[in-house]
């Protein structure tokens, strides 16, 4: 409704009234009152209204001047050469306008005006959006992972493939390099050289470091040690798997390492060095490393064990065999717990 229909609107409601209010007794006081309280409400709502008719019009003529370029909105001594360009905002902006134009101090405007061009002056890209790092997490968080280790994480390379293999994604893209019997000290040595492990790349023996650098892995999740226990020291052992630790890290500095602990073995398996206890000594041993190095330990051997700190049998597939080995429902455990942790 326009500005002049709403005077006229008022002034009509305001005339009825009135006339109304002269056919009321005025001899009766109490009808006089009641009459002078709806005349005073009635005038103060029409010059109310006609004000606040009055500043949204002038509000409206205003803005449209600003729009067609009638206003200038003032700028400092820098003033870019430019054409401002509008941009819509969704909260009313407070515009200071020059005084020495003789414009009005402030006009309410649902639009902001933005110098680009003194934003480029600057160095800064009005029209650019912050990159943001996505955060990864199941499957995907292991595209870029390789799996090392024995036998046991051999079989967890077995069960991922016939998942995929099935359609069923399973640790996102993540690669392997295992080798049966691999260990911190037998895979220390030079390709080739006697009594040592390699696992292979592309069908090819590689050493750790090297098959970490080839696959362009950037995360490297490790587990070693069971076949160190029987034939070294616990000293030995630690220190060399410092040792492959230090090589991964000199060939690849910018992996990231996950230590995964040894998991543990059957009750009816344990014999001479080849026990639980060292299992969880030499875990703890690793923990300490993994604070040490900044890198990140994984607990496998605490989803694995029965009450009595061993492997479960039914996690187990070679329960007649060595006692060490995961069957598919291990694997499915051990696949979940790495998909919930990261």
């Amino acid at each position: 409704m326009s500005f002049k229909k709403i005077v006229s609107c008022l002034l009509i409601i305001f005339v009825c009234l009135f006339a109304v209010s002269c056919t009321l007794d005025s001899s009766n006081p109490t009808i006089t009152t009641a009459k002078e309280k709806v005349l005073t409400t009635v005038v103060d709502t029409l010059a109310s209204t006609v004000r606040t008719a009055t500043e949204i019009k002038s509000e409206t003529e205003t803005t449209t001047k600003i729009e067609s370029g009638e206003i200038k909105q003032s700028q400092s001594k820098h003033e870019a050469k430019d054409t401002a360009t509008y941009i819509s905002s969704t909260e009313t902006t407070e515009t200071s306008v020059s005084s020495e134009d003789n414009q009005p101090a402030t006009v309410n405007s649902s639009r902001t005006i933005i110098d680009f061009s003194s934003l480029i002056d600057k160095g800064l890209n009005p029209l650019s959006i912050p990159e943001t790092t996505k955060e990864v997490h199941g499957n995907e968080f292991f595209n870029d992972a390789v799996f090392i280790g024995d036998s046991v994480t051999l079989g967890l390379k077995n069960y991922v493939t016939r998942e995929r293999n099935a359609g069923r994604e399973c640790l996102g893209k993540a690669q392997f390099l295992c080798a049966g019997s691999m260990s911190y000290t037998n895979s220390r040595g030079p390709v080739g050289a006697k009594n040592t492990i390699h696992p292979k790349y592309k069908g090819k023996e590689v050493t750790i470091e090297d098959g970490v650098k080839q696959c362009g892995a950037k995360k490297v999740f490790i587990m070693l040690g069971m076949n160190d226990f029987a034939g070294y020291s616990h000293n030995t052992v630690v220190k060399n798997a410092r040792d492959t630790f230090d090589k991964i890290i000199k060939k690849n500095p910018d992996v990231a390492i996950y230590v995964e602990s040894v998991t543990p073995i059957t009750e009816n398996k344990e014999h001479g060095n080849f026990n639980n206890e060292n299992v969880d000594k030499f875990n703890e041993e690793l923990k300490k490393i993994c604070d040490e190095y900044g890198f990140t330990y994984v607990d496998i051997a605490s989803v694995m064990k029965d009450d009595n700190n061993c492997l479960k049998k039914e996690y187990c597939s070679d329960i007649n065999g060595m006692g060490i080995h995961m069957n598919n429902k291990s694997c499915k455990i051990w696949v979940d717990y790495l998909l919930n942790t990261f």
